[in-house]
């Protein structure tokens, strides 16, 4: 007997869940199920109908729900949560219901009424990210409605969510969010989870100048732009973040030469090898990226992302999945350049 294979389909997956829900129990279980019941049927169902979603399943302090257009998916979970805010007004703030809300568009497994796979565990990780009364979607999501909404979705970084084997750029709602928030903005690397602390070292070629890294790194990525590409006098550069104070200088004395108006670029004064990129203005002052090629063990920082993609050369050709971001796309670029009075070159 042959066995069926499952069937699967391609769904954009939203996933809500009640903020305290244990502590709103705790306090006030009758008020907070029948407050949970009658957003549910005066806002939360109707808003999921309008925009054609299905719920897969209720789970007490939550949902599943899958929508065929992630336009729909979008634009429903916003009025959600802007539903939610006005509802939550006159309620004392120890009582208030608010969601957290995360969304993925993804290949699913269907079994009967339910769906399971990795498209519904990345949406469910998205939702733990996310900010109470917030959305938080995949850069699969995002990519289908950039453009067509006039919510504005922050870059939130990419993340290596648990259990989830690649990193996953993250975009996020706030209600009443400043899009053109530095503190908002700035997110271009990867969060790590909170016990890595790793000691990294490394040096120039002639061994002058030496460091070590004592804090976590927030993400590495490869960037094409002509700056980077002069600089390093590759066609693309390596380079890993970390917050500013944990990065030290163990010998010798970088040479700083100030490539722009917003960062300067440090390197060996003896033998001319590139080792940092810090900004100089704002939120980038605290961080520095140190070029990952000059690492002891360079392989211990792995790409996460692209940027400055518009000056990729055209022979190069990318074999891996990775986020891809242009200059001019990068909402850190334009915040600092911003700053400065300058567009993003």
């Amino acid at each position: 007997m042959v066995e069926s294979k499952p069937e699967r389909r391609l769904s954009v997956i939203l996933i809500a869940d009640v903020v305290g829900f244990s502590r709103l129990m705790g306090a006030h279980e009758l008020e907070t199920l029948r407050g949970l019941q009658e957003h549910q049927f005066a806002l939360i169902n109707p808003s999921i109908g309008q925009h054609h979603g299905r719920i897969v399943k209720l789970m007490g302090d939550g949902m599943l729900v899958e929508f065929q257009s992630a336009l729909d998916a979008v634009q429903c979970a916003v009025a959600i949560q802007n539903g939610m805010i006005s509802r939550n007004e006159a309620v004392p703030e120890d009582r208030r219901i608010s969601f957290r809300i995360g969304m993925n568009a993804g290949d699913v497994l269907i079994d009967g009424s339910d769906i399971y796979g990795d498209g519904v565990n990345v949406a469910a990780r998205l939702q733990e990210l996310a900010e109470p009364n917030s959305v938080c979607i995949s850069s699969s999501v995002y990519a289908q409605i950039e453009g067509k909404t006039d919510h504005p979705f922050l870059d939130a970084g990419a993340h290596h969510l648990k259990n989830i084997s690649k990193a996953v750029r993250a975009y996020q709602y706030l209600p009443d969010s400043d899009v053109h928030s530095a503190k908002s903005a700035f997110r271009p690397f990867v969060d790590l989870p909170e016990d890595e602390r790793p000691l990294a070292t490394g040096g120039c070629l002639c061994g002058q100048l030496r460091y070590e890294v004592t804090g976590k790194a927030l993400g590495s990525m490869l960037c094409h732009c002509r700056m980077c590409q002069r600089f390093s006098g590759a066609p693309m550069l390596e380079g890993t973040t970390f917050e500013v104070e944990n990065f030290h200088l163990t010998k010798g004395e970088l040479k700083i030469f100030r490539s722009s108006d917003i960062a300067e670029r440090g390197f060996c004064p003896n033998c001319g090898s590139s080792v940092t990129y810090q900004g100089r203005i704002g939120y980038w002052t605290n961080w520095v990226v140190v070029t990952t090629g000059s690492f002891d063990e360079p392989g211990a920082f792995p790409p996460t992302y692209h940027l400055g993609t518009e000056s990729m050369l055209h022979w190069v050709r990318l074999a891996d999945d990775l986020p891809r971001t242009s200059c001019k796309d990068s909402p850190s670029l334009l915040e600092a350049y911003r700053a400065v009075g300058q567009e993003v070159p």
